[in-house]
């Protein structure tokens, strides 16, 4: 793995659904979003050396795909350097991959926020209720819930997170595997807005075309993929306990817009027409989390 002024070097570090080292076969793409695209190399893992071309420049940030028959498609990211080696890390999980919930109880003492926050506006035997409901007759949204509610979690609005906000959750049909809806304190908007204003989130215009009776929605700009975008129906309303609250629509988009162009090509297994997959999320996030040196994304679900 050589170096020079004009190529950077990456050692990339897959991992298997349980976080162990995967040692098997692996196809592997780069591609900056500029360069020719390329056509993908056979490689082992579970640690893989890359050389890519230094632009300083736009040129210089790296997507990388990661395929293995039978494993869903995964990817990561990089900022090329040839006076650091950059270590990105990717997660992949089996394609039968299934989400295993803890008893409630269990859940409850090892993710005691999020079960606090599957209660508000009920009781703890209403969210234990739910939760088992859901894990029997809905896994797919009880991951996408616990995905937001762990993602919600880890931004910081002066202090506070999004979930503090919240007065109700929606325990309906509108519950999907990518996103759904509740009532929140309406203070939570300037909020949101004034964290804009720090680029902190971007707000996503004319969003009543994606987000039908939406009236302003902001997308969380921190990460180059897997941001929670959330988004207000401020003429939907609802009196809980003394508050005239309005509908949220927490969801989370795989990859930010100005770099979707690039993830058509690297990412393309990932990307389709349906409804976001929350396994995907998980890797994604789980990624993220590793690429930013903090915690491991826990929502508090298992993929085996």
């Amino acid at each position: 793995m050589g170096t020079s002024l004009n190529t950077a070097n990456a050692m990339l570090s897959i991992f298997d659904g349980e976080s162990r080292p995967f040692a098997g076969q692996v196809l592997i793409r780069v591609h900056n979003g500029q360069d020719v695209p390329p056509t993908g190399d056979y490689r082992n893992g579970p640690n893989v050396p890359i050389t890519v071309p230094f632009h300083d420049g736009v040129g210089d940030f790296y997507a990388v795909s990661v395929s293995s028959p039978g494993y869903r498609d995964s990817g990561c990211f990089f900022k090329a350097d040839p006076k650091v080696l950059a270590q990105p890390k990717v997660l992949l999980l089996h394609q039968e991959a299934k989400p295993q919930f803890a008893a409630w109880a269990e859940f409850k003492a090892t993710h005691p926020e999020a079960a606090s926050f599957l209660a508000v506006g009920d009781s703890e035997a209403g969210a234990q209720a739910h939760y088992e409901a859901l894990s029997r007759n809905g896994p797919n949204s009880l991951a996408c819930l616990l995905n937001l509610t762990q993602a919600m979690a880890e931004i910081d609005l002066d202090g506070r997170t999004p979930l503090s906000y919240f007065k109700q959750i929606c325990w309906d049909n509108t519950m999907a595997q990518d996103r759904f809806f509740g009532y929140v304190d309406p203070a939570i908007i300037p909020i949101v807005r004034a964290a804009a204003a720090k680029r902190e989130f971007a707000e996503e215009k004319d969003c009543e075309k994606f987000h039908p009776g939406s009236t302003c929605s902001w997308k969380q700009v921190a990460f180059p993929i897997a941001n929670v975008q959330l988004t207000f129906h401020e003429h939907d309303k609802k009196l809980i306990d003394g508050v005239t609250c309005v509908k949220i629509e927490p969801d989370i988009d795989l990859y930010r817009e100005l770099l979707a162009h690039g993830f058509g090509e690297v990412f393309p297994n990932l990307l389709s027409h349906g409804l976001t997959n929350p396994y995907a999320v998980f890797s994604l996030r789980w990624t993220v989390a590793q690429d930013e040196n903090g915690p491991t994304f826990d929502p508090g679900y298992e993929l085996a």
